[in-house]
């Protein structure tokens, strides 16, 4: 697979004008649909780490942007790899546009590939659009005496995860099986802070399934201090604050393992992403798309942003729908090896 397949459209900020003018405009009768209402922001882990820092920041700007100016309310839903929200918000949450969610893109392919969440369509879904791309990351302890590949090839390991739908086991579990290395992957653990804390016991050598923005963001100092040592990143380009950490298909052996391992890594391009219920009522979608891009070019949330270290590339709901439909296209015999890859 090349990145030709996967091509993210223009994310960058000084896009988000154009983006936000292709969205048409909203009716003065608007005010009246949100006004006194709250929405419900569902993101699915614990407090503390990447996807509820994104998602609370966001919840700060958003409302702002609305008609009606509804208050936007955070409800922390965690369990099964971030899968748990993702069901409630496919089957159960109302669909008159008070409520969305931060999707996991690994809950997304998981589904396309029939290994957990079968029942969710991931083209169903109403996309509202995504803060960032991102890239994950397997990072060490600096006791763990792990600091190249080629010590993840020839030294044992353990690496902490939630549960088998999150990042944190997929990741992992496919750069063992496609490239051989020796990660024990330990599952039952919260969040970033928890698998932290378990390298600062010794009881992890270290973790995969951390995306860049949230090493560089939510652990800042053991990144700085040299503790949490960056050893490889997986998605289709070097994220911007880790430029010197290879990229992990580029220790692929063959074209086969490199296609496989990029058909997993093509996620990343929507790592931030957010949806709305399928079957969402049209005017309340259109109006989420449009707070949504505004937001994100909100001076007052591009401070918080980066005083937190968050970083942003947006890309629109209707753009996130086209790579969620890319992704579900996989050709046939490569799902069946994507699928063998993450594993059970």
């Amino acid at each position: 697979m090349t990145d030709r397949t996967w091509n993210a459209p223009p994310a960058a900020l000084a896009g988000l004008a154009a983006l936000i003018l292709a969205v048409s405009p909203i009716p003065a009768s608007a005010a009246d649909y949100y006004a006194g209402k709250s929405i419900k922001l569902t993101v699915g882990s614990d407090a503390g780490g990447g996807y509820d820092t994104y998602t609370r920041v966001l919840s700060r700007y958003m409302g702002k942007h609305i008609p009606g100016a509804p208050s936007v309310v955070v409800m922390n839903m965690p369990g099964a790899g971030g899968l748990r929200s993702v069901q409630y918000l496919y089957g159960i949450a109302p669909k008159d546009g008070t409520e969305f969610a931060n999707i996991r893109s690994s809950n997304m392919l998981d589904s396309i590939l029939g290994l957990r969440g079968p029942e969710i369509d991931p083209n169903k879904f109403v996309w509202i659009g995504s803060m960032a791309s991102d890239n994950d990351v397997c990072a060490f302890w600096h006791t763990s005496g792990i600091r190249s590949f080629d010590d993840m090839l020839n030294k044992p390991s353990k690496v902490g995860g939630t549960a088998r739908g999150a990042q944190a086991f997929s990741f992992p579990n496919a750069i063992n099986f496609v490239l051989g290395t020796k990660m024990d992957i330990i599952l039952g653990y919260k969040g970033t802070n928890d698998r932290a804390l378990a390298m600062e016991r010794g009881e992890l050598s270290g973790m995969c399934g951390l995306n860049g923005s949230t090493l560089i963001s939510v652990l800042p100092s053991q990144l700085a201090e040299g503790k949490l040592i960056p050893v490889v990143q997986s998605g289709l380009k070097p994220h911007p604050g880790l430029k010197n950490v290879p990229l992990t298909q580029s220790f692929a052996k063959t074209p086969e393992q490199r296609q496989i391992l990029e058909a997993i890594f093509a996620q990343m391009e929507i790592a931030r992403a957010f949806a709305a219920p399928p079957e969402t009522a049209a005017e309340p979608v259109k109006i989420l798309r449009q707070a949504f891009l505004e937001t994100l070019k909100d001076p007052a949330f591009m401070q918080e942003a980066d005083k937190l270290k968050l970083e942003l590339d947006p890309i629109s709901g209707e753009d996130v729908q086209k790579i969620i439909a890319q992704m579900s296209a996989l050709p046939g015999d490569l799902k069946t090896k994507v699928r063998d890859a993450i594993g059970e």
